[in-house]
């Protein structure tokens, strides 16, 4: 069993929640702020609204961010991106499945505006 809460109260049991919850703190994690690891995490606020990537390198930038983690490197993942242009800026919307050796099936969507 593996507990990841702070309280101790939730439990991950198995390595599909795991990597789903690695997933979410990789997407809320800025670059250089966990100390010692200063590549961990996802930039979006500057890689999305200053540089204006293309959906497939968009792509190229998630997938390659799961090498650092260590439930979600194990999985299978298929990443996709939609891109809507907006007012002031354009939104992604960012779909996930992540497959475990079980061939169960989960799926996230992030968007970023």
């Amino acid at each position: 069993m593996l507990d990841l809460a702070l309280d101790g109260r939730v439990f991950i049991d198995n390595e599909l929640d795991a990597a789903l919850q690695e997933l979410d703190l990789l997407f809320n994690t800025v670059n250089t702020e966990l100390i010692g690891y200063p590549k961990y995490g996802t930039n979006f606020e500057q890689f999305l609204w200053q540089m204006l990537p293309s959906p497939n390198a968009l792509e190229s930038y998630i997938t390659d961010k799961f090498n650092d983690t260590y439930f979600l490197s194990k999985m299978e993942t298929s990443v996709s991106v939609n891109v809507t242009s907006g007012e002031f800026r354009n939104i992604y919307e960012v779909t996930i499945y992540v497959t475990d050796s079980n061939k169960k099936i989960q799926k996230r969507v992030y968007q970023f505006r």
